[in-house]
């Protein structure tokens, strides 16, 4: 019988005390009893960050195949300035309350947000918006979208996912800088 170390970092389990030569076998399960002195209560304040700032536009990149003027009706006057041009149509999305996250969970609060220049709709949560949108004007069989992935935020004059400030703020991981060849030229070209 070998005696493992498990320690918390926050995110996941490191494990330790496996011999060199073996290893732990796939799906296994055993218990381990954990003193008291290990649990903490949670705080629920502390469990939640700050993304991204009431009034912060967020941008769907689309390619439209139902209604393309009127999405370009609504893209073209917050239409961002960036070092490269998107080859697709960036919806504008305005958040109209602090836009949170979970430390724990890594999940997005509801925070209510619309489309820039359509006040009519308020949408319950970004992902909400972001299912709208694709509904509206693409044909694409689900709407189900991953907004860590496919919502952009505009930084240092470059389209990021908004994972990236996840990352940033969950994980202090810097934002990344334009590479070299970004920086060259005119910023505001296209």
């Amino acid at each position: 019988m070998s005696e493992l170390t498990f320690k918390w970092n926050g995110q996941s389990w490191e494990v330790s005390g496996v011999p060199e030569s073996m290893q732990l076998r796939r799906d296994s399960i055993f218990t381990v009893e954990a003193p008291e002195s290990v649990f903490e209560p949670i705080d629920a304040e502390a469990d939640i960050r700050l993304l991204f700032p009431k009034g912060t536009v967020l941008y769907l990149p689309l390619n439209p195949s139902k209604d393309e003027l009127r999405l370009r009706q609504l893209c073209q006057p917050m239409k961002p300035r960036l070092r490269k041009s998107s080859e697709k149509d960036l919806l504008p999305i305005i958040l109209d309350e602090d836009l949170r996250i979970g430390t724990c969970s890594r999940r997005l609060l509801d925070t209510t947000c619309h489309f820039a220049g359509d006040d009519s709709q308020t949408f319950k949560s970004l992902n909400d918006a972001a299912q709208t949108a694709l509904k509206m004007w693409t044909d694409r069989e689900t709407a189900a979208i991953g907004v860590f992935k496919e919502v952009k935020f505009v930084h240092d004059a470059t389209l990021l996912i908004i994972d990236k400030k996840r990352d940033e703020v969950l994980h202090g991981k810097p934002l990344p800088e334009p590479s070299a060849d970004e920086v060259i030229g005119d910023l505001f070209e296209g």
